[in-house]
Formats: C-alpha cells, sequence, structure tokens
C-alpha cells in the first residue's frame, strides 16, 4: 500500500533513508547524512511542509523535495530532487509522486513550477513532460583550474563592492533563472556591480568562496555575472567583471559556475567557454506555467 506524507510529518531518519534509496545508481554521487541533508534543506531554501515522502507500507521509498520563493513577481517553484527506491522504479511511484507535488503547488498558488533534470535521463524527462513540463533551455555546469587571463581595465567603468540581496532590486537582474543560481542560493557570498560613466548600474556578479577546516581558499563559486541587456557592450562589461572575480585566485583555487543557461545567459557562457571552462554535468532547464 503507498502512502504519500509531507516531510514534516517524518522523521529526519525517514527522509534521509528516502533521499538516500531513491537517488542510488544516480549519475553522480549524492548521498546525505542527516547533517548533510539539513544543510541541503536551509541552504537551498526547501520546505518541509511542501516537500513529500512516499511510504510502501512503513519503508521510504521515494521523496520530492520542493521550494517556492517570489521571484520578480511571481510564485515560483523547484522541484529540488525527485527519487524512487530501484525496487519500486517503474511501477507509478514517480507518477503519484508528481501529481502530489502539483497539487501542492496550486495549493500554494504557484504560478511557474520548474526544475531541472540530467540530459541523458530521458526516462525522468518523458514523466515530467507527461505533466506538462517543457525544456526552455540547456544547463551546464562548468568548472575550471586553470588562471583566468586579465583583461584590460575600462576606466570609464566603476566597479563596487556590495551584498547579493541588492543585486535583486536591479531591473536587469535574473530573478526568474534556475533555482540555485538565484541570490538567495549566495546569501552569505559577495557581489560586485558595475557603474558606467554617468553612474548607471550596468553590470554585475555574485559569488561565494569556499574555505577548508584549515581557512584555506579552496574553490570559488560563481552564481550569476550579467550585462544590461539593453547595453550594445554586453561582452566588455563581462570582461571588466571576470578577473574581479577570479583573477586574484591561484590555480589551484577551483571555479565552479553552476546550471549556467546556454541560451538565457549567452554572452557569459560564451566567455565562460573562451576562458577554459568545461562542463561537469549537463542538464536541462523545465519549466511548467500553472493554471
Amino acid at each position: 500500500m503507498l502512502q504519500i506524507k509531507r516531510l514534516s510529518e517524518c522523521t529526519l531518519e525517514e527522509a534521509v533513508r528516502a533521499w538516500n534509496a531513491g537517488f542510488e545508481g544516480y549519475y553522480f554521487p549524492i548521498q546525505l547524512t542527516i547533517e548533510s541533508f539539513l544543510h541541503r534543506l536551509v541552504g537551498e531554501g526547501l520546505s518541509p511542509t511542501l516537500s513529500i515522502i512516499a511510504f510502501h507500507h512503513d519503508e521510504p521509498v521515494g521523496i520530492v523535495l520542493n521550494g517556492v520563493r517570489e521571484c520578480k513577481g511571481t510564485s515560483m517553484a523547484w522541484n529540488g530532487g525527485t527519487g524512487v527506491a530501484p525496487a519500486f522504479r517503474k511501477t507509478g511511484i514517480g507518477k503519484a509522486l508528481m501529481e502530489a507535488t502539483l497539487n501542492i503547488y496550486q495549493e500554494a498558488g504557484v504560478e511557474l513550477a520548474t526544475l531541472e533534470a540530467i540530459s541523458e535521463n530521458e526516462r525522468a524527462i518523458a514523466l515530467y513532460q507527461k505533466f506538462g513540463y517543457e525544456i526552455v533551455d540547456e544547463l551546464e555546469y562548468l568548472q575550471s583550474q586553470e588562471a583566468v587571463p586579465h583583461f584590460l581595465d575600462d576606466a570609464t567603468f566603476q566597479v563596487e563592492t556590495t551584498v547579493p540581496q541588492q543585486i535583486s532590486l536591479l531591473p536587469f537582474y535574473k530573478g526568474r533563472h534556475p533555482w540555485q543560481t538565484q541570490w538567495q542560493s549566495a546569501k552569505d557570498g559577495e557581489a560586485l556591480l558595475v557603474k558606467d560613466e554617468r553612474g548607471y548600474n550596468i553590470g554585475y556578479a555574485y559569488y561565494r568562496r569556499v574555505f577548508d577546516a584549515t581557512g584555506k581558499h579552496e574553490k570559488t563559486v560563481l552564481y550569476q555575472c550579467e550585462a544590461d541587456p539593453e547595453r550594445n557592450d554586453t561582452e566588455h562589461i563581462l570582461r571588466v567583471l571576470f578577473p574581479k572575480i577570479f583573477s586574484a585566485h591561484p590555480d589551484k583555487v577551483v571555479k565552479v559556475v553552476p546550471n549556467v543557461p546556454i541560451a538565457h545567459s549567452s554572452a557569459t557562457y560564451s566567455l565562460l567557454k573562451e576562458i577554459g571552462f568545461q562542463p561537469i554535468i549537463k542538464q536541462v532547464w523545465m519549466q511548467k506555467r500553472m493554471g
């Protein structure tokens, strides 16, 4: 007998068992401990009351983690992971989980439902398409350990430091980009604003530096780097920003840019590829208009 419960009604142990079973044999290691599961929930803004677990009798066999945010005036939901235990795949549990998730979205007043799927995972993509999701872009998780070239500074542009929250106020902030690239995912990070000679904001970036237990800088994660699309010098603006983010870092510091939309951030993507960033994971970005 299948029963679906809200994560908030379950124990943490049940949630972690459901997650680890659901993602057994996944495309890359994604097993979690209770501590890392909690870190994922909090860090990615996922909701225990909106997330669900499927039980077969008393055994947790499936999970969907969900979150909802207000993004540029739109209530936007994110499916942050759908998994079904291997022995229960192809039994209709995935379909039941998606039906329950979309009902939860309706109750919560969600206007736009989003998710990402590994590009090779044709079965999952087909399931999401049956429920009305459409592929809106391709995403690449990019990484590099190469030194970033020093582009020429433009004396007419000024670069100021700020916090990621301030970036969300810009009219050209890409607030509906993939969930994990939004400013909320970089709350503890750093941000840069590019201003032109008149003091107008024309570009931004926000990122987070990651340090190991000894305080050594080991990774920089760039979430978004964008220029005002109304400008005709967007690539030039990005070339001003990139050295400020990366150039001071030695080669051994890993540089990561998660979930770059190839079409929706074409200038940023092209420049990252030009300076040596390589794809580690390829996904599709899917959306469903709720109505």
